[in-house]
């Protein structure tokens, strides 16, 4: 008896040592992908660290920042083929649906993690920047409306990011809206000037 006790708790404490080094090494791969991605990022480099942050994101979904370090990281990406004139349409159009798709979930990322973030910290002074970002990504996904839509509320959140006028003049433009784009450019020209008297 006193023998399979003591095989039971050598086999608990087996397995509590175990789980214990597992939980360390976890931390100092967080640790060391945490720096990696930081150089990275502040290296202007962000689409480098996709791999890291892919890596990263997947083991610690509730890292609010890196989820949105890995939505700018897919935005600013550059390994995804561009179509060729020279290539036949449906190998075009697969290179278009794979960079579309991309940038889908690009802003299917920005979609859900700025939605916590204006919550926790709607005075968040980055909070128009990343904003900003998301607007790009729709536009770029050919998601017109819900890009105009957030280019306004990334200016409303921060005035000096005036480039959000002139992109929704340049949407609005490209859709033939040429009235609701002469308005956002005026806007534009008129910010400028008022940002260039300030400084």
């Amino acid at each position: 008896m006193f023998l399979i006790r003591s095989a039971i708790v050598l086999s608990l404490l087996f397995s509590v040592a175990s789980l214990l080094a597992q939980e360390e090494n976890r931390r100092e791969w967080n640790k060391a992908a945490k720096e990696k991605i930081l150089a990275f990022q502040q290296g202007g480099k962000e689409a480098e660290s996709l791999p890291f942050l892919e890596e990263y994101v997947k083991k610690n979904p509730s890292e609010l920042m890196f989820r949105l370090y890995l939505a700018r990281a897919l935005f600013w990406r550059a390994d995804l083929p561009l179509p060729e004139h020279s290539e036949d349409v449906f190998s075009r159009m697969e290179k278009i649906k794979a960079i579309r798709e991309n940038y889908l979930r690009s802003a299917g990322i920005f979609e859900e993690a700025l939605g916590h973030l204006s919550k926790i910290a709607p005075r968040d002074p980055d909070l128009g920047k990343w904003l900003f970002l998301w607007a790009m990504t729709e536009w770029y996904a050919g998601r017109e409306d819900r890009a105009i839509q957030l280019f306004k509320k990334a200016f409303k959140q921060d005035f000096r990011l005036n480039q959000a006028n002139f992109n929704i003049a340049a949407i609005y433009e490209s859709l033939g809206q040429i009235a609701d784009s002469k308005i956002y450019y005026g806007t534009y020209l008129k910010n400028e000037k008022e940002l260039k008297e300030e400084e």
